[in-house]
């Protein structure tokens, strides 16, 4: 064999007792491990076992909306506001028919616009002397109740009417004046006059059924001036007074609206004043605006008007 050979050792992979230390000190750190980790499994149940009396319950409106921000004070110091009661509205006035008109705020000229006048001369006399302006006027010297429907006295659509054919043919009107009774003084009682003024009346509420009727009484006359001037003897003031009577009992029935024009114009006797009259039954200017001034403090609303004529069915 030669010299220059040297055969290779063979490594002993055997490892001495230094080598084995380390490994039987992990292997006794995984049996510690291994022991620890069944007691700590026991310590803390699973989530699910949890009590739910743990965590308060959420009812379904707090859980779905959500405030954006944390209200300044907490609901159980918070005010309610109270709601503001509604004034409960007032009653309607319900005209009386039982009852003169009552005086009113005085109303401007233009209420007459679309009002309409009957009657004899007194009538004729308000229309030219008291400066009432806008009205209309069906009215004529001489016209008493029996004429309604007999006399043409209206001028119309170049035709001549009665004041019945000329309300049913005529415009519309939203008030209309009626005073009649001194061409009527000579008729015996007042029945007839009582009759004739309410069938007027209903056929005038037929005729013209929006508008507000007011039914004027008799002013009294002066009996002295009559006297000078001639004046029939049933032209006396107690037959106006036996007049007088049947208008409140007519306003009653047919629901229109009595105005006192009687109290208005005469003096603390009851009758005309001297100085009122020129004849002793028709009326100085002075009077006829008094008159006028009258009528315009003592009107009737229109929903006072219906709701009188409803309460009355």
């Amino acid at each position: 064999m030669s010299q220059s050979y040297r055969p290779k050792r063979v490594k002993n992979n055997r490892k001495g007792p230094g080598a084995t230390l380390p490994l039987l000190i992990a292997a006794a750190a995984v049996c510690v491990c291994l022991l620890l980790i069944p007691s700590a499994g026991k310590s803390a149940p699973p989530a699910a076992a949890v009590t739910p009396s743990v965590q308060p319950e959420v009812s379904p409106s707090q859980a779905v909306t959500e405030p954006s921000a944390a209200p300044s004070e907490s609901p159980a110091t918070e005010a309610t506001p109270e709601p503001t009661p509604m004034p409960a509205p007032s009653p309607a006035a319900v005209f009386d028919f039982t009852q003169p008109v009552p005086q009113s705020e005085p109303v401007e000229m233009d209420y007459f616009s679309d009002a309409l006048f009957i009657g004899d001369s007194r009538t004729d006399g308000l229309q030219i002397y008291s400066g009432i302006k806008g009205a209309t006027f069906y009215c004529y010297k001489g016209l008493n109740i029996f004429d309604m429907s007999k006399r043409q006295v209206v001028e119309m659509n170049g035709g001549k009417y009665t004041v019945v054919e000329a309300l049913e043919k005529g415009p519309q009107y939203k008030k209309i004046y009626i005073s009649l009774g001194v061409n009527e003084l000579g008729y015996p009682g007042t029945d007839s006059f009582y009759k004739a003024f309410k069938s007027f009346l209903e056929e005038v509420k037929a005729a013209q059924p929006d508008a507000i009727i007011y039914l004027q009484n008799l002013v009294p006359v002066n009996p002295e001036i009559c006297a000078q001037k001639n004046q029939p003897s049933y032209v006396n003031n107690d037959r106006v007074a036996d007049f007088n009577e049947v208008f409140p009992k007519l306003a009653e029935e047919c629901q229109v609206a009595l105005v006192d024009v009687k109290t208005a114009l005469s003096d603390e006797n009851g009758i005309l004043p001297a100085e009122a009259t020129v004849d002793g039954v028709h009326f100085t200017k002075a009077w006829y605006q008094k008159w006028l001034e009258y009528l315009m403090c003592h009107t009737v609303t229109p929903e006072a008007y219906q709701a009188g004529q409803t309460a009355a069915q």
